[in-house]
């Protein structure tokens, strides 16, 4: 067979790595016998191997007479691109093997109690493919603000009172929010177009123990309302007590709303309050605005079919 160096690799779109591979096996054994050993075949199986390789590149690859050179002119010429290709294709495969040992990015969100949660989830996937999520729930605004400040968290829905006093946070506000009033069926208050606290004076309501039941009472106050109050710790607390016991319950609006309960916004600027999405920097803030505006609209529209249910 004619050694053509002129015509090296002249099917090279069928050439396979693998045999790239055979032949820098032959020149680091020094042998066709040593490199099968090294490869676990036969020398027989090596060299059929080595002459479907000749077959495609139309040229003899290994010399007739290898107690002299090994390999052909040709040979050392796809030997010499063979000892670049292959080492280079190693690395890059080990690199991808890296990168898949490699734990994916975490996105850490922290929540108080909010229906608007589902979309921030949604709208931050969306915007951060193949990112872990991982969510955090069930405690105070202002523990969520610490946890931020300690970077236990990246991003954070608060409310503005705990973002107020620590100006290390970053945040833009999502929605004021109301206090809403859950009335069981066939209450006797009814479902009136519009409640104030004058409205609930005299009812039995459970509201929540935590600070924004101060304004509430504040409110109460002003008004020269005495609602009978009770208790409870957490909002999902408050809505069964309400539910159980057909009396009046005073929350922000309810992740999961009471059947056969409706709802109606408490007209009351002194117990409003902000709900806003805070974080400390980084690289979630690109996406930032497009997340607030689509929880702005997600906020308005569940408080919308909440209050007119």
């Amino acid at each position: 067979m004619a050694d053509r160096p002129d015509q090296l690799i002249r099917t090279g779109p069928d050439l396979e790595l693998r045999q790239l591979k055979l032949l820098v096996a032959i020149a680091e054994a020094g042998s066709v016998p040593a490199a099968a050993a090294a490869l676990g075949t036969t020398p027989a199986k090596l060299a059929a191997r080595i002459r479907r390789l000749e077959r495609m590149i139309g040229a003899a690859l290994l010399a007739a007479e290898p107690a002299g050179k090994l390999f052909t002119e040709t040979g050392e010429l796809l030997l010499e691109h063979a000892a670049v290709v292959v080492p280079q294709f190693d690395r890059m495969l080990s690199a991808a093997r890296a990168g898949l040992d490699r734990p994916a990015a975490q996105i850490r969100i922290g929540s108080v109690p909010t229906p608007v949660l589902p979309r921030l989830i949604r709208e931050v996937g969306r915007r951060n493919p193949g990112a872990e999520l991982a969510v955090r729930t069930g405690e105070s605004a202002a523990e969520l603000a610490e946890a931020l400040l300690r970077d236990e968290l990246d991003l954070g829905v608060l409310r503005q009172d705990a973002v107020r006093e620590r100006p290390a946070l970053e945040w833009v506000s999502i929605a004021t929010e109301p206090l809403v009033v859950g009335i069981p069926h066939r209450h006797p208050l009814g479902v009136p177009d519009s409640l104030t606290p004058a409205a609930l004076s005299g009812q039995r309501c459970v509201a929540l123990d935590q600070p924004r039941t101060r304004a509430l009472l504040a409110a109460f106050a002003d008004a020269g309302a005495d609602p009978r109050l009770c208790y409870a710790e957490t909002e999902w607390a408050a809505l069964c007590l309400g539910y159980g016991a057909g009396i009046l319950s005073v929350t922000a609006l309810p992740t999961t709303p009471m059947p056969d309960t409706s709802y109606r916004p408490l007209h009351c600027a002194a117990t409003n309050s902000t709900l806003v999405l805070a974080w400390t920097g980084g690289s979630l803030a690109g996406c930032v605005p497009r997340v607030r505006a689509a929880m702005t609209r997600a906020h308005a529209e569940h408080l919308r079919a909440l209050t007119t249910a």
